[in-house]
């Protein structure tokens, strides 16, 4: 496993980080192919944006892509650790854990709605 802090900046000239090079996940959301996947939509969006020019205007699609991106790919790099350290929590911390999950139910989907739907 590998993890590091967010990074500023994934775009050097015409050189564009995606995934895990630009945004390495821990694997407790199962989120690494679902993030590069949309790195790839966003990024063929921002191309997409230019449709009909002639010269397509990479800096600008490059830029676009990485700003659009920053937030979500931070946020769930972050809601991730923070999961891995969930998962790995020992004495006072894993009993106030257990108990939490047992008490849940089973629909309840709030804190992954951000992830994973609305």
């Amino acid at each position: 496993m590998y993890d590091r802090e967010p990074i500023d900046g994934w775009v050097d000239g015409r050189l564009a980080l995606t995934g895990d090079a630009a945004h390495p996940m821990l694997q407790y959301l199962a989120q690494g192919a679902c993030q590069a996947l949309e790195d790839a939509d966003c990024l063929a969006a921002q191309v997409g944006k230019q449709a009909g020019v002639e010269l397509l205007d990479w800096d600008i699609a490059l830029r676009d892509y990485a700003e659009t991106r920053t937030v979500r790919t931070v946020r769930v790099q972050r809601i991730a650790r923070d999961w891995g350290d969930l998962w790995h929590c020992d004495g006072l911390f894993r009993s106030v854990r257990n108990a939490m999950l047992r008490d849940r139910e089973p629909t309840d989907y709030r804190h992954v709605d951000r992830l994973y739907g609305a």
